[in-house]
């Protein structure tokens, strides 16, 4: 930074819940970081392992929730008790890099800028194919989605105090499982005409380890959650052109067709339909996805570009049926005037 005497205090703030598997790690490449100017708040959100006593152990400041449950409220207590002009959001299954706290200092200078948000590495510590799909869709997303963005990512985020406190916090009535925890905060930013950018120069590694259960059903909520969240905002129709969040609109418009191919194939396979509409069906849906097809080749290689096919069809049908059912509950909610 160019004024060592101006130098902003952080708080790191990472909620946990059962993170033990993770959290050493998180808290130490944290302590590792070039910035050094910074507090680390690790918020105990009713955790039943020993993740209170590793934080405490490594030194940080540990705040036990009573009031309230959920990563979002967890979030908002550690937001409350922190000291430092830049709030950074992590979660305790992230890994940061040693530059990552000072690059989103150095964005934040910036007078304009609110808020910033990072993206998932390439690299993926666990081998599993399901688990490298999902970290390298994530990514792929992001490295899709323009600078100025109106949505926030919970697993690394740099906020200006001052800006998360106008808008009065993250919402605590919004569940992590359904994904749009986060996101409505940065709705709001947006709506507020507070400006938050991608800074794809900040990754971090994303720790968790997925099968194919736990995949099935991070899809499904995630889905469920982003299509209520749409709902509530007016944004359902504006996401089939230009996609939701960080779904672009070849995935949105894929979720949708894999149904008609998965139809088409079971019609083919009961003899109603000729293999040439199968034949069609099935290269339109790879039109669909061929630039995702051929980063994961250039990044993984065309073995395991192959073997992935199968995740990325089967995340299609997942987030249909996550979609169908949470738009409908975003309309019947909103006909009822329930908050979502």
């Amino acid at each position: 930074m160019d004024d060592e005497k101006n130098v902003p205090l952080v708080s790191v703030i990472i909620p946990v819940k059962n993170g033990r598997n993770t959290l050493t790690q998180c808290i130490r490449a944290v302590k590792k970081s070039y910035f050094k100017n910074f507090e680390i708040i690790v918020v105990n959100d009713h955790s039943t392992d020993n993740s209170a006593d590793i934080a405490r152990n490594l030194k940080c400041n540990v705040i036990d929730v009573t009031d309230g449950t959920g990563a979002n409220n967890a979030r908002n207590v550690g937001a409350k008790n922190a000291k430092g002009e830049i709030l950074v959001f992590i979660d305790s299954d992230i890994v940061v890099r040693r530059e990552t706290i000072l690059e989103i200092v150095e964005t934040l200078e910036e007078p304009n800028l609110d808020a910033v948000v990072g993206i998932y590495t390439a690299q993926h510590r666990h081998e599993s194919f399901v688990s490298q799909y999902k970290n390298l869709w994530v990514r792929y997303s992001y490295l899709k989605s323009p600078p100025a963005i109106d949505w926030l990512f919970g697993s690394i985020s740099g906020i200006k105090r001052k800006s998360f406190e106008k808008l009065g916090g993250f919402n605590v009535e919004l569940l992590a499982r359904h994904g749009h925890d986060d996101i409505e905060l940065g709705k709001r930013f947006a709506r507020a005409h507070l400006n938050i950018i991608l800074n794809m120069d900040i990754e971090v590694e994303h720790l968790k380890n997925y099968n194919i259960l736990s995949f099935i059903k991070n899809e499904f909520d995630r889905s469920f959650g982003f299509a209520s969240l749409a709902v509530r905002l007016k944004e359902t129709t504006k996401s089939f052109r230009l996609g939701f969040v960080n779904v672009y609109p070849e995935f949105v418009i894929s979720t949708l067709f894999s149904v008609i191919l998965l139809a088409v194939f079971i019609g083919w396979a009961s003899g109603w339909l000729s293999k040439w509409y199968l034949f069609a069906a099935i290269g339109f849906y790879f039109i669909l996805n061929i630039r995702f097809l051929n980063y994961l080749e250039q990044v993984r290689g065309l073995f395991a570009m192959l073997v992935m096919i199968p995740y990325l069809f089967l995340d299609h049908i997942v987030c249909f049926a996550g979609s169908v059912i949470g738009t409908i509950s975003g309309i019947f909610k909103k006909k009822k005037g329930i908050e979502f």
